[in-house]
């Protein structure tokens, strides 16, 4: 068998959930953090130079007013030391005017106007101050780092935190489970009170175990059943035969070997009804083809109780082909047959009829009947009612489980129900459905 590889993983990488989990948040965390702090010192450096820019425009258009009304270059200057104004070369047709030019931004920030006045053009220049927007990012820079990082380690800690409440189930869940064993399947995982995912996954646990134990509570009992029904028959031909040998000369051969050849029968009988068994629990899928279960039923009593006291009765849509396998439904068939035969005093009926998309076989013998109690017990393996003990007339226990097994492997249900009122005895039900019918 080839070895299976690994999935590869980066080295560092953290096996547990609980800390790939807390891995990613810090990641995303730290991400949007640095995002939004990259946003916010964008802003802020954003609107400290716009305001510096405003307050340089004002201080220009203060002092282009003070020029138009005549005031001294060196006054409007003692008044605004971000302002310069300077002697501009004369342009082609500029004329002088006490009203403001457009003003104009230069490609370093500097801001800057035109004045035409009585002495001449002056050139008005301001340069906004951008010290407190540099300053400003740069504490937010010192404040917004640390903070970030407090921020991505307290997030880390929660997640730490939250992921080991979330998955302290799990882990206990874990932990019971790998106490369970074949001695021990009565346990069960605890299922916590959170209602939500983990509490479903230990129900269905639980559920799990609940058919895992009743399998092999039914193996064990199966195992032991069969045991005992094997012992039997090879026990008495063991003694027989050692009889036998211990008398050779007295004994009659002939008549141990009829005897021993009905015990070897009856073992054979045995071993195929368990490998049977054997092969509906292991689900095996069978041969289905479309068949007439009423044509099924006059071959098989034909072939196999031609002297024996069966009546068939058969009602409109009876002939309706079902799906399923001829060998499987003649064992069922004859099982029901035997086991009526067994018990009945006089008279076996087969009633087959239709209903809906469903084909019900109906088998009543006129016997004692089976007690309400019993009626599922009945179907149990290896089981014998107080009327039916000894092997030779009970027979080995397992027809009525094989007849119910075969029943299921083909989608139907075989019961035993409560008798008519014209026929007391007992009263097995087949139902199979049509094909097409839902489910």
């Amino acid at each position: 068998m080839p070895e299976q590889r690994r999935p590869w993983r980066p080295l560092l990488w953290p096996r547990s959930v609980r800390s790939r989990a807390t891995v990613a948040v810090a990641c995303a965390a730290s991400f949007a953090l640095a995002a939004c702090s990259v946003v916010l010192m964008y802003a802020v450096h954003t609107n400290l130079v716009n305001s510096a820019q405003t307050t340089a425009l004002d201080h220009i258009e203060k002092a282009a007013s003070q020029l138009a009304d005549g005031a001294a270059p060196t006054s409007v200057v003692a008044a605004a030391p971000d302002v310069t104004v300077t002697s501009a070369p004369p342009t082609t047709g500029l004329e002088s005017t006490t009203g403001l030019p457009p003003t104009t931004r230069s490609a370093n920030t500097a801001a800057s106007t035109e004045v035409g006045t009585a002495s001449g053009p002056f050139l008005v220049e301001a340069y906004p101050d951008l010290a407190p927007a540099h300053t400003a990012v740069i504490a937010l820079t010192w404040a917004l780092v640390p903070c970030t990082a407090l921020l991505t380690l307290l997030i880390a800690c929660l997640t730490w935190y939250a992921m080991g409440r979330a998955l302290r189930p799990v882990e206990e869940i874990r932990a019971e489970f790998a106490e369970i064993t074949a001695h021990s399947l009565q346990n069960r995982v605890p299922v916590p009170d959170s209602g939500d995912e983990v509490a479903s996954l230990a129900q269905t646990m639980n559920g799990t175990l609940d058919q895992l134990q009743r399998a092999v509570a039914r193996l064990r009992t199966f195992t032991s059943d069969a045991s005992h029904e094997l012992r039997g028959p090879l026990t008495t031909l063991r003694t027989r035969l050692e009889l036998a040998l211990a008398r050779r000369d007295g004994a009659e051969w002939t008549a141990v070997g009829d005897e021993s050849l009905r015990d070897a029968m009856r073992l054979e009988e045995i071993v195929a009804d368990l490998l049977l068994l054997a092969r509906l629990d292991a689900r095996q899928p069978l041969k289905l083809q479309p068949l007439h279960v009423d044509e099924l039923l006059r071959r098989t009593v034909a072939e196999h109780y031609p002297r024996e006291p069966v009546v068939l009765a058969t009602h409109s849509g009876s002939h309706e082909a079902v799906l399923g396998s001829p060998t499987a439904l003649t064992r069922l068939l004859t099982n029901l047959l035997d086991n009526a035969l067994r018990h009945a005093h006089s008279t076996v009926t087969l009633d087959v009829r239709s209903a809906g998309r469903e084909l019900i076989v109906e088998v009543v013998d006129d016997g004692p009947g089976i007690p309400e109690s019993d009626r599922e017990k009945v179907f149990d393996r290896f089981m014998r009612l107080d009327n039916a003990r000894t092997p030779h007339k009970g027979g080995s226990g397992l027809g009525l489980a094989i007849a119910r097994d075969i029943a299921t492997a083909h989608g139907g249900i075989l019961t035993a129900q409560r008798p008519r009122a014209d026929v007391p005895g007992a009263r097995m039900v087949l139902t199979l459905p049509l094909p097409g019918a839902a489910g």
